[in-house]
C-alpha cells in the first residue's frame, strides 16, 4: 500500500466520484483527476501546516505543466485515495507526484505530477521558493509502489 520508504513524506485523503463527475458512460470523466490531484496537493500543504487560505494571501503556486496516466477506469460511487508528495525542487519551482488507488483493492487508477512556480501575490514577479514553504516542501522521490 505505501510508496516506500520516503511515504511518511507524503499526504493522503480519499474522494469519491461523484454523478457529475462521470461521462455518459458512468466512468470518470479524464479531466476529473487533474481536480483529485488539486484536492491531494491542498491535503499535503494541510498537513505540513499550510492551509492554502493562509499560503494563497501571500503566494501563488501557479501550475506550469501536468500531466496524467490513466491505468484504469474510476466509475461512479468509487471511493478513491489520492496521495500527493513532493517530486524534485528546483530553486523557484517544485513538483508534486500523484497516485490515485481504488480505496478497497488499492488498484493503481492513475498517477502523475504537477509543477508549480512561485509567484508573488502583490507585484506578479516569479521569484525563489520562500524558505517558509521550502523547509515544508519535504522532497520525496522514491518511487510508488505497485
Amino acid at each position: 500500500m505505501g510508496r516506500g520508504e520516503g511515504a511518511a513524506s507524503g499526504a493522503e485523503t480519499t474522494v469519491r466520484v461523484r454523478y457529475k463527475d462521470t461521462d455518459a458512460m458512468g466512468i470518470c470523466y479524464y479531466g476529473n483527476y487533474l481536480t483529485y490531484f488539486e484536492v491531494g496537493r491542498v491535503e499535503y500543504l494541510r498537513q505540513k501546516g499550510l492551509p492554502m487560505s493562509w499560503v494563497d494571501q501571500r503566494l501563488h503556486l501557479p501550475v506550469v505543466e501536468a500531466s496524467v496516466k490513466y491505468h484504469r477506469p474510476a466509475r461512479l460511487d468509487d471511493l478513491l485515495v489520492v496521495r500527493a508528495w513532493i517530486g524534485a525542487k528546483r530553486r523557484a519551482s517544485f513538483e508534486f507526484r500523484y497516485e490515485i488507488r481504488h480505496a478497497e483493492t488499492q488498484a493503481l487508477v492513475a498517477s502523475g505530477h504537477t509543477l508549480h512556480a512561485c509567484q508573488e501575490v502583490m507585484t506578479g514577479k516569479m521569484v525563489g521558493i520562500p524558505e517558509w514553504l521550502d523547509e515544508r516542501l519535504t522532497e520525496d522521490t522514491a518511487a510508488p509502489a505497485g
